[in-house]
């Protein structure tokens, strides 16, 4: 039986070599928001949004509608801890005072976080309508 030769591995693409450190910082982000140090929230959450950003721009060509798709993904990303953390504060019976806000407030402040990273995911590995 002859023998095949051993197949060349493809090398990983951008998108996948980027998807890690934009996890990363969504991560770091979201620790932040955690340990009320917002200041660092905001500079993971602006630097997950330019990453992409930047990486669009150098790499790949544009088409219409690209920017209002992000920008409508990180709108509706946005949205998701904000309906999660109602349901979640609704579905509580008895849920009176404190408990019911610092869920509301946690749902709120992780908003732009989940926002952007939809939308970072979009840039990464969105493709051009055909």
């Amino acid at each position: 039986m002859p023998q095949t030769p051993p197949r060349e591995r493809e090398p990983l693409s951008l998108n996948a070599l980027l998807l890690v450190p934009a996890l990363l910082l969504a991560a770091g982000a979201c620790v932040a928001v955690a340990a009320r140090h917002f200041a660092l929230a905001a500079a993971f959450t602006g630097t997950l949004v330019l990453v992409p950003l930047v990486f669009r721009l150098w790499t790949r060509p544009w088409y219409r509608g690209l920017v209002l798709r992000g920008l409508g993904l990180f709108i509706a990303g946005m949205h998701l801890p904000m309906l999660t953390g109602g349901v979640l504060a609704y579905g509580r019976i008895g849920c009176e005072g404190a408990d019911c806000g610092q869920t509301l407030l946690w749902s709120i402040v992780l908003a732009p976080v989940a926002g952007a990273v939809c939308s970072v995911v979009y840039w990464l590995v969105g493709r051009p309508p055909v």
